[in-house]
Order: structure tokens, then sequence, then C-alpha cells
């Protein structure tokens, strides 16, 4: 996908986080599920890095490859990481090998989901972070 300015940048993001969960129907993750909690740490990180792109390109314009990359390894992020999630609970024969590897790097996208979104808080400069996304993504870093 060529991916050439920040308002693209944002449709992406937000299309992640829609295609993990459709944003007005997101249950809230329950205390000890860990596939919902991770999803509901992406949808939150993908949702709110889509809005800080189009707070990004209504101040600064298209913005460069560099600005974008942060951004795009987000949606990276949470798609693959989403995918995983899906193999992991739908398998019809169950590998225990093949499902704990999965989980490993679902945790290992989720880590960096979190610090993706905790880098991307910064982006544009001088606005604070949203109070939902830094409780989300506190729990990937613990």
């Amino acid at each position: 996908m060529d991916v050439e300015t920040m308002d693209e940048v944002a449709d992406c993001l937000l299309s992640v986080a829609w295609n993990i969960f459709p944003l007005m129907g997101k249950p809230p993750a329950r205390p000890g599920n860990r596939p919902e909690e991770i999803r509901t740490l992406l949808v939150d990180a993908c949702h709110d890095a889509g809005m800080r792109a189009r707070e990004w390109a209504a101040e600064h314009g298209a913005g460069t490859e560099e600005d974008r990359r942060p951004f795009l390894r987000l949606a990276e992020v949470g798609t693959d990481a989403n995918l995983l999630l899906g193999m992991v609970s739908g398998t019809l024969v169950p590998d225990h090998e093949r499902v704990r590897r999965r989980w490993a790097e679902v945790e290992t996208l989720a880590a960096e989901a979190g610090e993706l979104a905790v880098l991307i808080q910064g982006r544009p400069v001088g606005r604070p972070p949203l109070a939902a996304g830094d409780q989300s993504f506190s729990s990937v870093r613990s």
C-alpha cells in the first residue's frame, strides 16, 4: 500500500482499529482475558494514533516518510497481532507448540504496539496524552 500523506496514514490506522473492534461496539476487556486486553490496547492505540495523524496533517501537511513510519508500523503491528490472536483462538486441531509460539509473537507485538503508542503520543509536539491511552499502554510496559 502506498501511503503518501499523513491523512492517508490516519485512514489506515482508523481502519485497523475498526477491523479489530467496531469502535461503538468495543466491549471493555475483562480482567485476566489476555486476548481482549491486547485487542483493547490495539484498538485504543490505533484509534488514538489515527486521530493524532489527522492533527499532524492539519498542522504540518503531508509529512515525510520518516514522520509517517511509526504510525504505519503501529498499523502493521495491530493487524499482525489481531491476525495471530485469531489463529490462537480458532484452531480446529490444537497444536500446543504452535499456539505457544504464536502467543510469544502476539506478546512481542503487543509490547511493540505499546512502545509505538507512547512514541506517537508525543506527536504533534505539545499535545497531552489521552487518559484512556495512558491506562492501556501502561499495562503493556509492566
